[in-house]
Formats: C-alpha cells, structure tokens, sequence
C-alpha cells in the first residue's frame, strides 16, 4: 500500500553471530551474543593462525616485511615500522594479548563483585551495563559497545564516576589497550578528553604494553601488517585525522598523529571527514 508520509528507513546494519538461549514471552528472546568494545583496541591473543600455541607464526614473515610484501610503502612509514618489526615482533605482540586477557578478567571479576553479605554470604555479581554508539555493529556481527559494572543509584552517589569508568577505558587508562576510534562512532567531546587523557598518560608513563617503547607495534599495525603479508589487505587502508588540529592525513601517513589524537576515517567516508571541518594536510 502506499503511505501518507515519506519515509526511507536508514541503513540497517546486522549481527548474525547470536545464538539462542532462551525467550521469556513472544518478543523477548535472550539470546547470547559477542561484543566489541567500543572505541578501544587491546593487543591481540589470536590472529591469522598465531596465538598462544603458536605465537611465533609470523615472525619471520613481520622480520621481512619492508623488503617483501611492505616494500612499496611510504618511506617515512617503513621508517616508522622498522624499530617495531625486530625482535620477534608477533611473539610479543600475543604475548601482550594474553597479558591484556589477563588484566581485563581481573579487572571485571573486581568490579562486578559485591563482596559478602550480613549472612557471610557472596552477594549476587553486578549485572552488565551496555550502551551503543551510532553503528551498532561491526563487520563482523559483532554488537559494539561501551561495557561497565551497572551500579545501582545509591553506588553511584557515593562512588566518584573516576573510581568506575567503562571498562573500554579503564582497559586504556591501565596500558592494555589503545583507543581505535572510527567514524561514525565518535564519543562525545568530554569522554573524548578522558579517552585522550588515558591514552597519552598510559603512553608516557608508561604502562603495560607501552612499556616496550618504540617497539610498540598497535593492534591494528599488527592486523594490517599481517593481512598485507598474507595478501587479504596492501597497507593501511584508513585516513587519519587529528582531533587537535583538524588535519586528515592519507592511510600511509596516519603515524604522524599521537595515538591517542587518532580518529579514522573509511575512505567512503572522507566526505563526512570534510564536512566535519576535517582539512587535507600537507
């Protein structure tokens, strides 16, 4: 039929990675789903085939990589790279993926525990506190989102928002993650602060991963660098724009940015980059 009103719906995107657990009546299915942390990215613990059983397998391929498959970068790039791809570069990188795993185990188990009750018994754990951002899903049906201890009213009164952040900041603020931040999924200005805070503090400190200086090579330097070795991607494929300066800089260039000033760009959507008040450098 043909509606008084004009209305085209906006582009759904989808996760199809759920399974079924259960359903309390006919429209409330529980289902059980996998999520990714928004805004944040922790060193990774399996990828492509290397992980805590095998966390050598591109070693050697990541020791070659600006003389084969990475040798028609930007020079300045490769020079970036160079220091971060020596001494075993993906046997560290799992390595802080596990010690990530680690911390954020920890760091949850800590924060939705409530400690015991009058009778001496464990009180019931936090539940979990969820909220989305403009893109609800990744690639990968992945639900995206920030992720904390929900703490009741009274919690919440008595303790100071710094002692319970989101854990995808708290995660940065400790070292074990850096922010990854993509458009459309920007976090409004004042939370950006804190995101760029954590990092440079983390950074500087330093703390966790960053402890290993200008060896440091950033989970998705990992993820490109490996996916161009085994012919999946040609190099970094996102624009980069600073939040400081309002420069976008091209894929190859995004290293001139701080870490923790990054915000990235798919090249669809340079437009939307400009249009934010985001100029070309150089």
């Amino acid at each position: 039929m043909d509606y008084p009103f004009q209305y085209q719906p906006e582009h759904l995107a989808y996760g199809d990675k759920a399974k079924w657990v259960s359903a309390t009546d006919g429209d409330t299915p529980i289902l059980d789903l996998p999520l990714r942390m928004l805004g944040m990215d922790a060193p990774e613990y399996h990828y492509g085939g290397a992980g805590e059983s095998k966390p050598d397998k591109f070693d050697a391929g990541m020791a070659a990589f600006l003389n084969g498959s990475g040798k028609s970068l930007d020079a300045e790039l490769k020079k970036h790279l160079k220091k971060r791809l020596t001494s075993k570069p993906c046997t560290r990188q799992i390595r802080a993926g596990k010690a990530a795993f680690e911390h954020f185990e920890k760091i949850a188990g800590e924060r939705l525990d409530r400690g015991v009750g009058k009778n001496g018994k464990p009180l019931v754990p936090r539940k979990i506190f969820l909220m989305a951002s403009a893109e609800v899903f990744d690639r990968y049906g992945r639900l995206l989102a920030y992720v904390n201890a929900s703490y009741e009213k009274k919690e919440r009164e008595t303790i100071p928002a710094k002692d319970r952040p989101t854990f995808n900041l708290q995660m940065m603020e400790d070292g074990h993650a850096v922010s990854l931040l993509i458009y459309p999924n920007i976090p409004k200005p004042a939370d950006l602060d804190l995101v760029r805070a954590a990092v440079e503090h983390a950074r500087n400190t330093p703390l966790g991963f960053w402890k290993d200086g200008e060896k440091v090579l950033l989970a998705y330097e990992f993820r490109w660098i490996v996916d161009t070795i085994v012919g999946k991607r040609n190099g970094p494929d996102r624009y980069c724009a600073d939040v400081t300066t309002a420069r976008l800089y091209p894929p190859q260039q995004y290293y001139l940015v701080p870490p923790e000033n990054r915000l990235f760009f798919y090249p669809e959507h340079v437009g939307k980059a400009t249009a934010m008040g985001f100029t070309a450098a150089g």
